[in-house]
């Protein structure tokens, strides 16, 4: 069994995290624990005494929450059809900043969106975009166990916009950094994941063992972090790779989608820039997904509680209509490895 999510620890990445050579920053970027901490430093500078910013409501209960813990409001932005940021649905909004989030990797157009909101601060959510261009005032990335890439509890912001530099700095000057101790549990906690991970044991019991109803209590403190080291040592061994990585898997989400769309499991099959997953738009998600398992391969219907989450932050059920559409029609499908031609 294949799991939706690439969640490995090799022997070398193990190495690197205890013995390897740690990543130097550029000028204006900070190693965080994860990207949302990038999100709420970023609110924190620019927004110092709270606001509303703009978050699409087809989203991970994370973004809202750092939003809600950099003391701002969440004010909910519907999605178009193929998961970019609707444009004229924001151009209505009062809005004093937006997270604008690169779903799957899908890259949205920021010069429109600076045009439909001007005075807005733009911060650019590339959790799942890694490869994608620093962009907007600024931009965090996440290379958790899980994203692309797979590495472990980190995160990167970049900071774009130089009136919010001595801010930023000031933040993560204060931030405290992993004690000795906590460097030794992550290790452990990444190694214990990764072997439930792998295909056969994920298949015999992790799968059973999870619900696969999805998480709907997501009200929750950010923890702020400077990254491990350990994971900053995996994160320079692992750089010159990661190109590689995005053209197999662009190359591999274009297999699953000729393979799909030629037996007829999916109306579309697309990805984004860097091909994190396959999207696949069905009006039979059951069919699709039991496909799918025949031939070992774990899907999700991805952030299908996403509405839920946002009421908990004040969304008003039929606001934003396509977003609520999607949660019920789209299939995740893992791009690490192909979906074998059968």
């Amino acid at each position: 069994m294949i799991p939706r999510l690439q969640i490995s620890f090799s022997l070398k990445n193990q190495w690197a995290f205890c013995f390897g050579q740690a990543y130097s920053p550029a000028k204006g970027e900070y190693l965080l624990n994860h990207a949302r901490s990038g999100i709420v430093m970023a609110l924190h500078a620019a927004l110092p005494e709270g606001g509303r910013v703009g978050v699409v409501a087809y989203n991970c209960h994370t973004v809202a929450n750092a939003v809600v813990e950099s003391g701002c409001t969440p004010i909910f932005v519907d999605v178009t059809e193929d998961l970019h940021m609707d444009v004229q649905h924001l151009t209505g909004l009062q809005l004093d900043a937006i997270v604008v989030t690169n779903l799957f990797g899908i890259h949205n157009d920021i010069a429109a969106i600076r045009a439909a909101q001007p005075n807005a601060i733009i911060i650019v959510d590339n959790a799942h975009g890694y490869g994608l261009p620093v962009e907007g005032d600024f931009t965090v990335y996440s290379i958790n166990q899980g994203k692309m890439p797979a590495l472990g509890a980190g995160g990167l912001l970049w900071v774009n916009a130089e009136q919010y530099m001595a801010s930023i700095q000031q933040q993560y000057a204060a931030l405290p950094s992993y004690s000795k101790s906590q460097e030794m549990k992550l290790f452990m906690t990444m190694l214990a994941k990764a072997w439930m991970h792998i295909p056969w044991i994920y298949g015999l019991f992790t799968r059973r063992m999870k619900t696969h109803r999805g998480k709907i209590a997501c009200r929750e403190a950010v923890v702020l972090r400077r990254m491990a080291q350990g994971v900053s040592r995996m994160y320079q061994l692992a750089l010159p790779a990661i190109a590689e990585q995005i053209q197999q898997q662009r190359a591999n989400a274009q297999q699953t989608a000729d393979t799909l769309m030629s037996k007829g499991l999916a109306d579309r099959v697309w990805c984004g820039d860097n091909a994190f997953m396959a999207i696949a738009y069905t009006t039979d998600i059951a069919a699709l997904q039991q496909y799918c398992l025949a031939h070992g391969v774990e899907t999700a219907t991805h952030f299908a509680r996403a509405i839920d989450w946002a009421k908990q932050f004040g969304y008003v059920e039929g606001t934003c209509p396509m977003a609520e559409k999607l949660t019920k029609e789209l299939l995740m499908i893992p791009t690490y490895v192909p979906l074998a031609q059968v």
